[in-house]
């Protein structure tokens, strides 16, 4: 497992409505371009990116992988009904653009859903990498007699004598 420095980490500042002393200050991640770390999802994906980057194998990437695009389970159908969520939010609203910007949210969320479904058999593809790739018959072929033990050439045939056979007559 990637672990980063503990540089990257940033006490969480404690507020004034929190007077218990006794419990000690739970640290967030931080990242150059959010060094108060406000951003914690995507730190976690952030930090599913840094283990991808540092898998070992194709098995350890694929199941990586698999953590987002997992059609039922992943994060991208959670991020998509996250958009869902967000769209029936912006439809509560009297506001005039909420409805608006419920449609914008709920293509948002039919985009990640089709981002999903076009890309599910990575895992399987990147599963695939690990092994050696098939070859065409052609191929199999002259690897086989590039590495077939050579056997001699037979002998030549002589040639037919130049004197008509004794014996025979035309």
């Amino acid at each position: 497992m990637n672990v980063r420095p503990a540089q990257h980490l940033r006490p969480i500042p404690a507020s004034s409505d929190h007077h218990d002393t006794e419990t000690p200050l739970m640290t967030l991640p931080s990242t150059p371009t959010d060094p108060a770390g406000h951003y914690v999802y995507g730190r976690h994906v952030l930090d599913l990116t840094d283990r991808l980057n540092a898998a070992v194998s194709y098995d350890d990437a694929a199941r990586l992988a698999d953590q987002v695009l997992e059609p039922t389970d992943g994060l991208l159908e959670r991020l998509a009904e996250f958009f869902e969520a967000a769209a029936e939010k912006a439809k509560e609203s009297e506001h005039d653009d909420g409805s608006g910007l419920h449609d914008d949210l709920q293509d948002a969320a039919a985009a990640v859903r089709a981002l999903g479904e076009d890309l599910h058999v990575v895992v399987d593809r990147m599963q695939a990498l690990a092994s050696p790739p098939r070859q065409n018959w052609q191929a199999a072929v002259a690897d086989h007699y590039s590495t077939a033990p050579s056997t001699p050439h037979p002998p030549a045939v002589p040639p037919p004598p130049s004197a008509p056979a004794r014996g025979r007559t035309r």
